[in-house]
């Protein structure tokens, strides 16, 4: 066979690369042809002149496409062999499938150009640097994107003809399954019975999460269908679960195309607004709620939302009664609970929003709360003898309908556990091996037997006894009593509170009072006015000694500092506390004490500083100042308090006495002890007394107290000599 003149010597001794790739694992498994077309190309290299040794297979990409910039490895390794110039050549049935995105395309054609490689497919051989060549490939890329352009708008544009009809369902719901082109409910009794349920416990919950909540309190499992699989498992509730039954359209009957949020989440599980849906067609097919219910829960699910801006919410724990449905009388904005001693309702958006120093109010909740609640039991008063009514069908419903899951399920154990009992005696006994696996799954059966009567059991000893007749016959004139009976939640408070409020308004108009107003759901308003909470008076509890201390050491010290003195005492405060910096400064302001300041005259009067802070200020030892402080040479500043921390005064005189090197005429203490013939204390004595002049070196040998000596010393031990005396002639 003749060799085309495109292929060079240098390119047989380097490696021709077979790439094999198919676009999606369907193909891999199912589309045979393709792959042996792509495996022969090795055949195709052997006859051109290349050794087995030097061709390569890369078949790594199998399954992926080539349409995207994901991840391949088998092309980026085909990429790096070809940039470090160990490719000849790359074989393909069509090239353009190396790559069918134009980015990848070129990059590849740029590197086959730099490093002389050629694309062989199977009739025809193209040298990339060739100009004539590389316009051809350029061409075929572009087709090949152009072709993947058309394809994909072909396949969707079948894809939503076929959703406009109503008859695309990549994934059925739960709960469902398809006859042809047409979507029934699941003839399975127990599936139907437990999406009901979903449901109900929703109305009685008012939240998804309080809906798994009572669905995991009664033991009910929930259906669930893997993708691509025709059979229901059971599995244990949950909040997904539960959510998942509540948000699917399917459930009211409707069908649904293109409702996921794009450019949020990969698998869509984020619902974009129902206008911008791509198709919607109610009344599809039978729904286990109307189609008006299923969007009164999505309505409620927004509520509870906590991303939105207004909100009603579910129904919380907080002993708080308008929470959700409080909104400011200023700015309209819902107004929030705030939990301390009480609690007390608050709207804070002029302080966020626009940056004011006040907010727009605060008041207390409980007697809000109270009035409310009053006027909320006189509304409902005459329509107690009707709720009673519907109260004792709702609780035999309920009593009911947490029975039916668990007697459903045994129902079809029962029926599990009969079928594998009959496919065990139908084997023929000798045969060990099919008899050995049959009798395992009779006995798995059994086993699932025995835990659906005990799960039925458990359930029937957690319901409560029926009431006896007449029990809610009262309960029009008993409401008052029922709202404050230890077993009703704050939960329920607000949810029956919410059946009959659309929404509440606050706003204080004068100091002395709040303005209520209730908006009834049918348009009727209630307003009223409640008096605003005032704060107790603080009784003063101070011990009026830790009050004088207090008096004493505020000029000299920080707060700080105080706490510190008073703790060091054994001083506690009114409610028996160590004292804190927020502690004194609230006895301060009771008792109205001024706080310490620095003093700011300058540097003639000084700074007063804790010893530490001077000795660390000066580059002394803390020693070295208590010592000079003793000695009466560094007077201090404090009160005459037993444990008061000593605090020095540096002005600039004071500074000017230390320094690294002793100054002329100078000499350390012993010397001066030495020429003088007086003791260490006498010139203390002098020192303090200013008729010596002193100062203090910090390094050196030397270091420590210098006085001034003249080279006579005569004049100066006279004068020594004569104070000494002064005393004796007093």
């Amino acid at each position: 066979m003749s060799r085309p003149s495109r292929i060079k010597p240098a390119h047989l001794e380097r490696l021709a690369v077979v790439y094999v790739r198919q676009s999606t694992p369907n193909q891999v498994v199912k589309n045979r042809e393709s792959q042996q077309r792509q495996y022969g190309l090795a055949d195709r290299a052997r006859e051109l002149g290349w050794p087995d040794e030097r061709i390569l297979v890369i078949d790594s990409d199998l399954g992926h496409s080539a349409a995207s910039q994901g991840t391949r490895s088998g092309f980026e390794q085909v990429c790096e062999q070809v940039s470090r110039g160990q490719v000849g050549a790359i074989f393909g049935i069509e090239v353009s499938r190396l790559a069918r995105n134009t980015v990848e395309w070129f990059q590849l054609l740029d590197l086959c150009r730099l490093n002389d490689t050629i694309l062989v497919e199977d009739s025809q051989v193209y040298a990339p640097g060739r100009d004539d060549d590389g316009l051809i490939l350029g061409i075929k890329g572009t087709f090949s994107a152009a072709e993947m352009s058309v394809l994909r708008a072909r396949m969707e544009g079948g894809r939503r003809s076929k959703a406009q009809r109503g008859e695309l369902y990549a994934h059925l719901p739960i709960g469902f399954v398809r006859e042809g082109n047409i979507l029934r409910k699941d003839p399975d009794l127990r599936v139907q019975t437990a999406i009901e349920t979903v449901f109900a416990r929703f109305g009685e919950g008012g939240s998804g999460l309080q809906a798994a909540r009572l669905l995991r309190a009664e033991g009910v499992r929930l259906p669930s269908r893997p993708r691509n699989a025709q059979a229901v498992t059971w599995k244990d509730t949950t909040y997904s679960r539960v959510m998942e039954i509540l948000r699917n359209p399917a459930m009211g009957g409707a069908y649904a195309y293109g409702k996921g949020r794009r450019g949020y989440r990969d698998d869509g599980t984020l619902l974009a607004p129902q206008e911008r849906w791509r198709v919607l067609k109610p009344d599809h097919h039978e729904g286990y709620v109307p189609w008006a219910v299923w969007l009164e829960v999505q309505e409620t699910l927004a509520r509870n939302s906590t991303r939105r801006e207004r909100k009603r919410g579910a129904a919380r724990e907080g002993a708080a009664l308008l929470q959700g449905l409080a909104v400011c009388g200023r700015c309209g904005r819902s107004i929030q609970v705030r939990y301390n001693k009480g609690r007390s309702y608050f709207c804070n958006w002029r302080t966020v929003e626009l940056g004011q120093s006040r907010s727009c109010f605060s008041v207390g909740g409980i007697g809000i709360d109270a009035v409310v609640a009053r006027h909320f039991l006189e509304r409902l008063s005459p329509a107690g003898t009707e709720a009673a009514r519907a109260a004792q069908q709702a609780v035999s419903e309920r009593e009911e309908a947490a029975l039916r899951s668990c007697r459903l399920e045994l129902e079809q154990c029962r029926y599990e556990a009969s079928l594998a009992e009959r496919r065990y005696r139908r084997v023929d006994p000798d045969n060990r091996l099919i008899a050995a696996t049959l009798e395992r799954e009779w006995e798995a059966a059994l086993a699932a037997l025995e835990r659906a009567e005990f799960a039925l059991k458990a359930a029937r000893e957690r319901q409560p006894e029926a009431p006896p007749p007449g029990y809610f016959a009262d309960l029009g004139a008993s409401l008052e009593r029922v709202w404050h009976a230890p077993s009703t939640t704050s939960r329920d408070r607000k949810r029956l509170l919410a059946c009959l409020v659309e929404e509440i308004t606050l706003q204080v108009v004068e100091d002395d009072h709040t303005e209520v107003v209730i908006h009834w759901r049918g348009g009727e308003t209630d307003a009223f006015a409640v008096p605003r909470q005032r704060p107790k008076p603080v009784r003063q509890l101070d011990d009026m000694d830790t009050v004088e201390w207090v008096r004493r050491l505020a000029p000299a010290y920080p707060d700080v500092q105080i706490a510190r003195i008073l703790n060091d005492q054994g001083r506690r405060s009114a409610r028996g506390l160590l004292f804190s910096v927020s502690l004194v400064q609230r006895l301060r302001y009771r008792h109205g004490i001024a706080g310490y300041r620095p003093s700011a005259s300058g540097e003639e009067e000084g700074e007063v500083l804790s010893v530490r802070a001077a000795a660390a200020h000066l580059g002394v030892s803390d020693s070295t100042l208590y010592r000079w402080v003793h000695a009466g040479v560094l007077p201090s500043v404090h009160p005459a308090l037993p444990g008061a921390p000593v605090r020095v005064r540096l002005n600039a005189d004071f500074r000017s006495r230390f320094h690294l090197d002793p100054p002329e005429g100078f000499a350390p203490l012993r010397e001066a002890v030495r020429r003088l013939g007086v003791s260490r204390q006498t010139i203390w004595q002098r020192v303090a007394s200013g008729r010596l002049d002193s100062c203090h070196v910090k390094r050196g040998p030397n270091r420590g107290l210098h006085v001034r000596l003249e080279p006579d010393d005569r004049p100066l031990l006279r004068m020594m000599l004569a104070d000494e005396e002064e005393p004796a002639d007093g």
